[in-house]
């Protein structure tokens, strides 16, 4: 069935070689000429296909246009999309090796783990750099995020820090806390925002369902106060009757 459905795919994509004309515009304001239909080979959730698209080629910037890969989200790549966050998914929850393995067992589809590697890492660098723009977007004022449309009886905003093994290479020059004085470990800084509007047959609080929003970095205490105030204006600080503050006292928090 993967296999039927991967020759279907290539064939639907085919329909488009991605054509548009003797010459298109680079993205940098020059015009780039058609050269030839170059064959790609992509790996899909269905398994490998092969995709012939038009080649551009822009002689001012000296480099290749691909109008098809643009629009099917494969440039510089041979993942698809759909198989690019399968494999996010799997290079977040487990070890770069054992997310191939999952992979293979799951959909049937082999990657090396160095594939996995470079998907999951690249996605997200990607999805950092895009939550850190916005929040400095919220910190500057340049973007004000809109309040809940409810009312927000209680915010809570809660942090923490907590130690994460990490490889030699990502350790180099920090001090630990060991004999030798080398570190061992990375901190992670945790900040979580969720409200609460109802309390349990006791009287204590029950944090409401589906309410957690979640933050977290390896950067310095600075960058993520950032990510953590904006992300507690999303959700609504500025119009909530209580927010309240959760830290164990460190010196950071």
């Amino acid at each position: 069935m993967r296999k039927l459905g991967g020759s279907l795919l290539e064939q639907l994509l085919a329909l488009d070689t991605g054509h548009r004309s003797q010459r298109i515009d680079c993205g940098s304001a020059h015009l780039a000429e058609f050269v030839s239909y170059r064959t790609k080979r992509l790996d899909t959730v269905l398994g490998p296909i092969e995709l012939n698209r038009a080649y551009y080629h822009c002689s001012d910037c000296a480099s290749g246009v691909v109008p098809r890969d643009e629009e099917l989200g494969v440039s510089h790549t041979s993942l698809t999309p759909g198989l690019a966050a399968m494999t996010d998914r799997v290079g977040a929850a487990v070890p770069f090796a054992k997310g191939r393995d999952l992979l293979a067992e799951l959909t049937g589809i082999e990657l090396s783990t160095k594939r996995v590697e470079r998907c999951a890492e690249a996605d997200g660098k990607a999805i950092a750099a895009a939550i850190d723009i916005h929040a400095a977007c919220v910190a500057t004022g340049e973007v004000v995020p809109l309040p809940p449309a409810g009312a927000i009886p209680k915010l809570y905003v809660a942090l923490d820090g907590t130690g994460i093994p990490a490889v030699p290479v990502d350790t180099a020059y920090r001090k630990g806390k060991g004999p030798d004085g080398r570190a061992h470990t990375r901190e992670a800084k945790l900040g979580v925002v969720f409200t609460q509007t109802a309390v349990d047959d006791e009287g204590y609080p029950i944090r409401d369902p589906d309410s957690s929003s979640y933050v977290a970095t390896l950067e310095p205490v600075e960058h993520f106060g950032t990510l953590i105030s904006a992300e507690a204006r999303r959700r609504g600080s500025a119009k909530a009757t209580d927010v309240v503050v959760l830290g164990d006292g460190a010196v950071w928090i």
